[in-house]
């Protein structure tokens, strides 16, 4: 049994072809959204097409923050690259045809419409989707996850193993369990992320109703292990694979 679970774990990590995801994750302040959006849809994607054409990249998505305008971000832009070849060709200046100080002006005024509020880089440890669902979900929820340094692994074991499947009645269609690998210490806001799927912000809403249980169920207390510290719901704005 052990032999099998530990089968499991390897799967979720590395994918079916032994493959390790690495995501470059940027989170974006703008201060004019509909500018950046249209810098997104008509610059950038054509851009992140051309990487993933390459084989410098595996995947680009960009998710928006819904119904929360004093969130401290407004865009997740994410970079998915094989481990094994990244960097991979960072220079995008490579795919414009436009003199340098077109270039430059470009950049001047992305850079007024919105700012880089942070970047951060985390690998998978696990996953599960509701029967059915071999797709992109639309609605996002990233739970910001600070562990307990001394109970890393028991953290980790337990997050995995409260989630081995998604019941077929479920509201949630999926959930993703991410290990950030860039930076360590007592003092980071998130060690780990975990990402529940929905297929409608209305579903997501719907969980929140009814009866709610205390923090201690069935004799497990997340709290020894980790603390939330946020909860952010995010709508798929564009993905390009």
């Amino acid at each position: 049994m052990k032999n099998k679970f530990l089968l499991l774990l390897l799967l979720f990590a590395f994918g079916a072809n032994g493959q390790q995801k690495l995501y470059n994750i940027v989170f974006i302040k703008a201060h004019d959204v509909q500018a950046y959006d249209t810098y997104i849809e008509e610059t950038f994607s054509k851009i992140h097409i051309n990487r993933i054409k390459e084989g410098k990249l595996l995947q680009w998505d960009v998710w928006k923050v819904v119904d929360n305008p004093q969130e401290d971000f407004t865009h997740m832009v994410t970079y998915i690259f094989d481990m094994d070849k990244y960097p991979a060709g960072n220079n995008t200046r490579e795919y414009f045809d436009m003199t340098d100080k077109s270039w430059e002006l470009m950049w001047d005024d992305i850079n007024e419409i919105r700012e880089r509020v942070a970047q951060v880089k985390w690998i998978d440890l696990g996953s599960a989707r509701k029967k059915g669902v071999n797709y992109l979900p639309e609605i996002m929820v990233l739970n910001f996850m600070n562990a307990n340094p001394k109970k890393w692994g028991t953290y980790e074991k337990t997050e995995l193993s409260n989630t081995k499947s998604i019941p077929n009645n479920s509201l949630r269609v999926g959930w993703n369990f991410h290990r950030r690998i860039d930076d360590y210490g007592s003092d980071n806001y998130f060690s780990h992320v975990t990402i529940d799927w929905y297929d409608e912000y209305k579903d997501f809403l719907k969980t929140s109703i009814g009866p709610v249980s205390d923090a201690t169920k069935g004799g497990l207390d997340w709290s020894k292990l980790r603390d939330l510290k946020k909860r952010v719901v995010m709508s798929k704005f564009i993905s390009k694979n």
